[in-house]
């Protein structure tokens, strides 16, 4: 019969709200599975999924997401939630050892079933289970004659105590509405009596078509006697014809855990891929455990033949950069055209859905994205998640969830985390998408950071995953902050390139992102509103133009938003909410392709850029590509077109140029794919504002594989009396004339410095704002300090 599983994930939850302690006292834990009970008339609920999301389904509270409603909200993490859920046993697992399996709960809980005490439980990311083959029930009563009760305590209000064992919930992003539930499903197994409890995999590539694969099982005997069993592993093709591999190996499992190791060569290999470098060739890999030819337990795991090596950049030196920062995958360099995936979909988990998660893993391989990079404000993500990106061809660098924060230096908290990691590890490390690892995100960012145990924690984090995995690990991420240097980290590590965003005007994008020397960047920052359609659906219809505070309650900084439309185009564009919603989307993708383009051109001394974000979790007027509804911005279709992997690039070193002035740039030629493309050409053109081409010119270019190559200059006298914009056009054709990639700019006729000087006088006004009113949203709304008297 092998392994058993029952689903107790759905709808068929109900929940009630007990002041801290009460519920115990009250006797919520001893309730029995009748019918017409106590918990008859509480709220019904719904698992995977969260407090907030239920109270709102029962009409107890309103939209935390529209208008200024997340803080309204916030009563209910004050309170401690029972969750029940009857339910009868399937009978085909009678004599079987059955478990209780909780795959994440978040943050902490106690459980019950019929009445007995299973445990205590803390910690989102780590699964936890119970045997409960004495405890359950088999009556035949209506609905089931088994109660299984969950208290979740009311969720903690420091991140800094928690970090590393929970979301991120505390801020430049965040309101403070800490989210807590049962976010992810529960079952009940069914085994024998010695099961599989987990599968590692680690892949050797040896050229094109062979790779070897290193299993090993953790088994679990549940009996008080060792047991002789055969432990077989089947590796066959899930997308890919090819032969089944087996073998089958005898070994002695002890009571308690043991664990067994099997090579398995494998002959005509396919390789997983990006989906910019190959296929994304997939194999079960079937586990099975028996004992005198009756079957125990069976586990799959799907996985990818692929390894991840990491080397040094070149053009640095040791005294530069000290870690690798180039992947490697099967041999070849992987360029990260990456972006910060800002997920869950929801920050509350209850609005989550397969649909959700496969539609916007969809969206980011529209987007040409091949790396998704899940940084510590965000949780790590769902199995399933991974599970899209092996399927797509989209690797994945996962950050633990530590952000920003001075952290704890004392033994209990440090093992508790570490913990932690190893079982996010654990539940994810098969799946080839997954090619890198890191501790923090922002720790070695200031003063605190440097006194506190930031370093030796993700030291120790370091270490217990090296012991689980054998793909690549980093520290922190940057590692070239200031006060990452002073701890020792190389200048030219890893650097964010946020500043040009929150410095609101101080430095044009032409002046702050080519002066950023570094190995890679994991992080780099523009932000827009959502379409007026999307606006609507979370911003009140009084509050939507001109601004009322739901705006910047939803992150919506609008002085450093009317700062990059007045960098992009040379004034606010903000005559209408079209308008200006418009315009903010556009200057976002200005600001994309330039930086981005700028960090490509400079492969391989460069190998990797992350656009912060692809999405973010709640309705927000902030940095995703696409917004909280999956609706693509027009910055879609910039990044799409920037992230090309052949990209005919334009580098130059200012969007302004005054009437009479030479416009002088040159273009490039970047391809990422791994083959040669051969004898291409390129064609640039320059058109006026009118429309009409004032110069142009064309190029014979010899693209090699993996590379970025400067083509030829491309220039235009500006006429004297110039006015307006004017385009530059780039386009790639083969030897049969077909396009092969094309790309667009638009520039300024402008005097740099007069254009300048205006942001110079806006950025004085916003900060004149802030030094007033402090970083609050009501700095934009002074008068909403001050009580007037009525007309």
């Amino acid at each position: 019969m092998g392994r058993i599983e029952q689903d107790l994930s759905g709808h068929r939850w109900q929940m009630e709200r007990m002041r801290p302690g009460r519920g115990t006292e009250e006797g919520l834990h001893l309730l029995p599975a009748e019918y017409q009970g106590t918990h008859f008339s509480w709220n019904f609920a719904s698992v995977p999924g969260d407090v907030y999301t239920d109270l709102h389904r029962a009409n107890e509270i309103d939209d935390p997401y529209v208008g200024r409603g997340m803080h309204r909200a916030k009563w209910a993490a004050e309170y401690e939630w029972w969750y029940s859920r009857r339910f009868a046993v399937d009978p085909s697992m009678r004599g079987r050892v059955i478990r209780l399996v909780f795959d994440g709960v978040d943050y902490s809980c106690d459980v019950w079933l019929n009445g007995t005490f299973l445990g205590r439980h803390e910690g989102m990311f780590s699964s936890f289970e119970f045997d409960v083959t004495d405890v359950v029930s088999w009556e035949d009563w209506r609905d089931g004659a088994n109660m299984l009760m969950v208290k979740l305590d009311p969720p903690p209000k420091n991140y800094r105590n928690c970090g590393g064992r929970k979301v991120n919930f505390s801020g430049d992003y965040f309101s403070g509405l800490v989210p807590f539930g049962i976010w992810r499903p529960v079952r009940l197994e069914a085994t024998g009596p010695v099961r599989v409890d987990s599968i590692r995999t680690d892949v050797s590539v040896h050229g094109d078509d062979r790779a070897s694969v290193r299993m090993t099982a953790e088994l679990v005997n549940h009996g008080d006697s060792e047991r002789e069993v055969a432990l077989s592993t089947l590796l066959r093709g899930w997308n890919v014809d090819v032969d089944t591999i087996g073998t089958e190996d005898v070994v002695v499992a002890p009571p308690g855990r043991t664990s067994a190791t099997v090579h398995i060569d494998v002959e005509d290999a396919r390789l997983w891929w990006p989906w910019d470098m190959g296929e994304q060739h997939l194999y079960d890999l079937v586990v099975e455990v028996r004992d005198a030819n009756e079957l125990l337990d069976a586990r799959t795991e799907r996985i990818g033949l692929r390894e991840i090596e990491m080397q040094h950049n070149p053009g640095f030196t040791a005294d530069q950069v000290e870690h690798p920062w180039t992947f490697v995958i099967n041999g070849r360099r992987h360029f990260l055209r990456s972006a910060c995936w800002g997920g869950q979909p929801s920050f509350l988990y209850g609005r989550n859905s397969p649909q959700k998660y496969e539609d916007r893993v969809a969206l980011v391989r529209e987007a040409n994205i091949n790396n998704l990079r899940i940084f510590g404000w965000h949780p790590p993500e769902a199995p399933e998640f991974y599970r899209l990106c092996d399927e797509a061809g989209i690797t994945v660098w996962t950050n633990f969830s530590l952000a920003t924060q001075a952290y704890p230096d004392d033994p209990e908290f440090v093992a508790a985390v570490v913990d932690e990691c190893v079982a996010v590890v654990d539940a994810r490390r098969n799946h080839p998408s997954q090619i890198f690892w890191m501790g923090g995100e922002e720790v070695f960012f200031s003063g605190a950071h440097e006194r506190s145990g930031n370093l030796a924690l993700m030291q120790a984090i370091g270490a217990a995953v090296a012991d689980r995995t054998d793909v690549p690990y980093g520290l922190a991420s940057p590692l070239s902050s200031e006060a990452g240097q002073r701890l020792g980290f190389k200048p030219n590590e890893s650097m964010h390139a946020n500043e040009h965003y929150y410095q609101g005007g101080a430095e044009y994008m032409e002046e702050y992102y080519p002066a950023l020397e570094c190995a890679i960047i994991p992080e780099l920052t523009a932000a827009s509103a959502p379409d007026v359609e999307s606006l609507r659906r979370f911003i009140p219809e009084d509050e939507l133009w001109p601004m009322g505070p739901s705006w910047a309650y939803h992150f919506a900084d609008i002085d450093i938003l009317k700062a990059i439309n007045l960098e992009v185009f040379g004034d606010f564009r903000d005559g209408s909410l079209d308008e200006f919603v418009e315009a903010t989307q556009v200057a976002q993708g200005t600001v994309i392709q330039f930086a981005l383009e700028t960090y490509r051109r400079r492969k391989p001394r460069m190998s990797g850029v992350s656009l912060c974000h692809f999405m973010t979790h709640v309705p927000d007027i902030k940095w995703g590509v696409i917004d909280y509804y999956g609706r693509r911005k027009a910055s879609f279709d910039w990044l799409r077109r920037t992230y090309q992997p052949l990209l005919p690039s334009l580098a130059f070193d200012r969007r302004r140029w005054a009437p009479g002035t030479t416009f002088e740039g040159s273009a490039w030629v970047v391809n990422d794919y791994q083959r040669a493309l051969g004898t291409l050409t390129l064609d640039w053109s320059v058109s006026g504002a009118g429309g009409a081409v004032v110069a142009s010119g064309t190029s014979a270019v010899e693209v090699e594989e993996d590379s970025s190559i400067e083509v030829c200059p491309v220039r235009w006298d500006v006429p004297g009396d110039a006015e307006g914009t004017f385009g530059v056009e780039l386009r790639l054709t083969d030897a049969t004339g077909a396009g092969v990639a094309e790309n667009a700019y638009v520039l300024l006729v402008d005097d740099q410095e007069t254009a300048k000087a205006r942001s110079l006088a806006f950025k004085a006004e916003a900060d004149e704002r802030s030094r007033e009113h402090g970083h609050s949203i009501y700095r934009y709304w002074p008068d909403m300090w001050v009580e007037k008297d009525p007309a």
